[in-house]
């Protein structure tokens, strides 16, 4: 994706290179810099058209109408900006589930958090593929918990018996 946007600068930039080359090639043939031939081409009625001034009343009402629908445009693009924003704060685009699939590394010398301990261990990634569902958060962020892969439904926590 980034690519594509970087290949779409350069080409922007690509163009407007060659623009501001014809602009000075056009104005060097206008000058007789680059021969008679082209001077004529350069000096010909269609590129030296003028236009006429509109009335003053005409272009007071026609900047009046251009400012509006500036601040029209403006404060419509506002409005939606502040609406998705908040629309995002408040989770509304989230993902609901998610299938995670990590491919089938194992990572040898890893660190795990296991009952407050710190152990090393090999890690195998794929133990970690499923389904996710989001339940909850946590400093505005999402939490997901992993489903089971049989029934979709959320894995049961077993309370182990007590030995008084």
């Amino acid at each position: 994706q980034g690519d594509r946007v970087l290949d779409i600068f350069y080409d922007m930039l690509a163009l407007s290179f060659v623009s501001m080359i014809d602009d000075i090639a056009f104005q060097l043939a206008k000058y007789d810099a680059l021969g008679k031939t082209l001077r004529v081409a350069a000096s010909a009625k269609c590129f030296g058209a003028e236009f006429t001034k509109k009335p003053y009343a005409f272009r007071k009402k026609m900047t009046h109408f251009v400012k509006f629908l500036f601040v029209f445009n403006l404060l419509f693009f506002l409005g939606g900006v502040i609406t998705i924003t908040g629309l995002q704060k408040e989770g509304y685009f989230q993902c609901n589930d998610i299938t995670v699939m990590l491919g089938e590394d194992i990572w040898e010398h890893a660190w795990a958090r296991i009952d407050g301990n710190l152990k090393r261990g090999a890690l195998v990634y794929s133990y970690f593929n499923g389904v996710y569902r989001q339940n909850g958060t946590h400093d505005g962020r999402p939490i997901y918990q992993e489903l089971r892969k049989s029934d979709d439904s959320y894995y049961e926590t077993k309370i182990p018996a007590e030995i008084k």
